[in-house]
């Protein structure tokens, strides 16, 4: 074999080992699509939009033939806004946090069943990169989404030097018991040893709450999803503390006397020892940062200390009209030179990948590096299509507990009645 032959030969065998490679990396383009798509999402940060537009222009160069529109929602209103978009198809690709995505995701509703996309071997490598595939799974065997993107919802987050000022052990968030100690040592004057959020759903509320139910052994239902499963004696015991906390030992704010951007100008001003949050917060904190130093700490609880976790998912409603474009910006904004390259630009977010292709996560933040760590405590919410309407409901009656109007029992048995009512409907 002549040299100029053997070089040819070599080019062609390094070209076909590097498309191996790179196909090992994400499945195949789909090159004939056509047509427009709308992408629907809440923001993540300030900037969102151009965050997003700027996968929209690679997306569209390997897409030429696609349009793509992107447009937001307000995460206050999500239910109401998602709920309308995927009735009426006017958008493509949606974004389903974790706990509006039951109330969809299940055969015969109304999301494109993605299970043959997901199944088919030309994804099969970008699928096996991605995790939380149980957390995007009916219990029917439904897949109607991919995940992309998981957050700690509710974690403590508390300023150190308060700790240490009022003599708190460093084993403070071991137990319930010990997180009430720390709460009242450093209580006085115009500061407050804890805050949580109350007030209504509007607060997202239930997003620390409800972890006190996972963490207590309980949820909306028994796992057979025939019954109440709430009324159980740690759950019982575990509000009776939170209403302690407030209205007894009174370490926290007045119920409903701050709205949630309210707590964190507080907790941002040193004025609040343990907040109830979710990693975000650190974005808020980096903005102004506070005196004091802080971190991330898991919740105990009295069976568990799992945290309430939300991942996301990309949904294809099937009322849209260009699934196949859908699906093709899907499998694009799941890789992790999208999905971990856009995360980066944001506070307190977390890709749901195994490889991120080399791509650092979060390379200058070592305190957001720290809270992947808690993916080990992750539980989401129930997965049954009514999820979100016994939350909803539960709401009032958690605010009157929180108030005083209710025993932590009585709250357990209105919910139940409320429950069991809607599941006999």
């Amino acid at each position: 074999m002549n040299l100029r032959r053997f070089s040819r030969v070599l080019i062609a065998v390094v070209v076909v080992c590097l498309m191996a490679t790179l196909s090992g990396l994400r499945s195949p383009v789909k090159a004939d699509i056509s047509g427009s798509i709308k992408i629907y999402k809440g923001p993540f940060a300030a900037n969102e939009v151009d965050l997003q537009n700027q996968i929209v222009a690679k997306f569209q160069k390997l897409h030429p033939g696609v349009q793509v529109t992107f447009e937001t929602f307000d995460w206050p209103t999500q239910e109401q806004q998602i709920t309308a978009a995927i009735a009426g198809g006017t958008h493509d690709m949606i974004y389903v946090p974790e706990g509006m995505y039951p109330k969809f995701a299940f055969k015969g509703g109304p999301l494109h069943d993605l299970t043959p996309l997901v199944n088919d071997p030309s994804f099969k490598d970008q699928k096996d990169n991605i995790t939380y595939w149980e957390a995007a799974t009916a219990p029917d065997g439904f897949v109607g989404g991919v995940p992309n993107v998981w957050i700690p919802e509710s974690l403590y987050v508390a300023n150190l030097d308060m700790l240490k000022a009022a003599g708190v052990p460093d084993d403070w968030s071991t137990s319930l018991d010990k997180v009430r100690s720390a709460a009242i040592a450093m209580t006085k004057p115009g500061q407050y040893g804890m805050a949580f959020r109350t007030g209504g759903l509007a607060n997202f509320s239930q997003h620390d709450w409800y972890g006190y139910v996972l963490r207590s052994g309980a949820n909306y239902l028994t796992p057979d999803f025939k019954a109440c499963g709430l009324n159980k004696p740690e759950l019982v015991k575990t509000f009776q503390w939170l209403v302690d906390l407030q209205n007894k030992d009174k370490v926290t704010p007045d119920f409903g006397a701050y709205t949630w951007d309210g707590l964190r100008g507080l907790f941002q001003a040193g004025k609040i020892g343990i907040m109830h949050d979710e990693t975000t917060i650190v974005g808020v904190l980096e903005s102004k940062p506070p005196t004091f130093k802080y971190a991330f700490f898991d919740i105990p609880g009295l069976v568990n200390n799992n945290l309430l976790t939300f991942r996301g998912f990309w949904v294809i409603p099937e009322a849209s009209q260009n699934k196949d474009a859908a699906w093709e910006a899907i499998k694009f904004w799941t890789q992790p030179e999208q999905e971990v390259t856009y995360l980066n630009q944001t506070q307190g977010l977390y890709p749901t990948l195994k490889d991120t292709h080399g791509i650092a996560i979060l390379p200058n933040d070592p305190l957001m590096r720290s809270g992947m760590d808690f993916a080990k405590y992750a539980q989401g919410p129930l997965f049954h299509q009514q999820m979100v309407d016994f939350e909803n409901n539960m709401q009032p009656f958690f605010d009157d507990m929180m108030q005083g109007k209710v025993t932590p029992q009585q709250m357990i048995d209105e919910s139940c009645k409320m429950i069991e009512g809607k599941l006999n409907q």
